[in-house]
């Protein structure tokens, strides 16, 4: 059985964003697309802005160009999920800031601040139905 895919609004995309603190930021380096996990949090400006603390030398804390954040659920239990995208432009921060803290799991040396100025951010939920045989969830995303 596959799941059923329902757009979600951008309102309700933005809240699902700020329920979690760890997302996997995608970048593009020497070619190749690599994903990141990081701690992070939402700023709701304006515009808004994901930030998050790095080490210096990191590949993220020195990639400055176009980015992904990637943010999901999956609850078994209710057979549903959910994923968000976020895109934009990601950028070192310098200097003094009023950036939120993003506690990240891993402290030591974090303290290069990123920003992912986001310009476009999609959600989407899916449902599922147990299986047939009544022990697994047969989980089968749609195509985007």
């Amino acid at each position: 059985m596959g799941a059923t895919k329902y757009e979600v609004p951008t309102w309700e995309t933005l809240d699902l964003l700020c329920s979690e603190t760890v997302g996997r930021l995608c970048v593009i380096e020497h070619g190749y697309p690599l994903a990141f996990p990081i701690n992070y949090r939402v700023v709701r400006t304006d515009q808004t802005k994901i930030v998050f603390r790095t080490i210096a030398h990191a590949a993220v804390a020195r990639y400055q160009g176009l980015a992904s954040l990637e943010v999901d659920r999956i609850d078994e239990a209710s057979h549903s999920a959910w994923s968000v995208i976020a895109r934009g432009t990601l950028r070192r921060v310098v200097g003094q800031h009023e950036l939120p803290d993003t506690y990240p799991l891993v402290t030591e040396g974090r303290h290069q601040w990123v920003v992912l100025d986001v310009t476009a951010i999609s959600g989407r939920r899916f449902t599922t139905k147990p299986a047939s045989d009544g022990f697994a969830v047969e989980w089968q995303p749609t195509e985007s």
